[in-house]
């Protein structure tokens, strides 16, 4: 949902993050990324409640707590890893998932509450892409 404040839209975004980092060798890279890319990211957004997901690759070697691949998983808020269709995708874990999962080294995961700005506010998104301008101003 957006709203214009009079000088930049801004946009509602969830006020929870789900924050998961995993470790793979190179070798294991194309399966694990297959699995996340176009099986596991597909499947968590279909759940209400997920809002956004973004993916991410260390750059160079981290230090000694940094793992490889990082995970971003916007949510409204922490009820859809309660919800019946989260706790039934991991009770029917695919093929894929069962290979991949061996192969994962280490992982992390954190959910997290946003405390500023305070939640229910709006953001202003300084992100540069604004879909809503394009769709209202398409030669712009």
């Amino acid at each position: 949902m957006t709203q214009s404040n009079g000088n930049a839209p801004s946009q509602h975004i969830g006020n929870t993050v789900l924050v998961v980092t995993m470790e793979v060798d190179e070798a294991d890279d194309a399966e694990f990324n297959k699995w996340y890319n176009e099986q596991h990211l597909p499947e968590r957004m279909a759940i209400p409640g997920y809002v956004s997901a973004r993916r991410f690759k260390l750059e160079g070697e981290g230090n000694n707590n940094s793992l490889k691949y990082l995970c971003i998983w916007e949510l409204e808020d922490g009820s859809p890893l309660q919800s019946e269709m989260y706790k039934d995708q991991n009770a029917h874990p695919t093929e894929l998932y069962l290979r991949v999962n061996k192969t994962i080294k280490a992982r992390t995961r954190g959910l997290y509450t946003q405390v500023y700005p305070e939640p229910g506010t709006f953001f202003e998104d300084r992100s540069g892409f604004h879909g809503e301008r394009l769709a209202a101003h398409p030669e712009a």
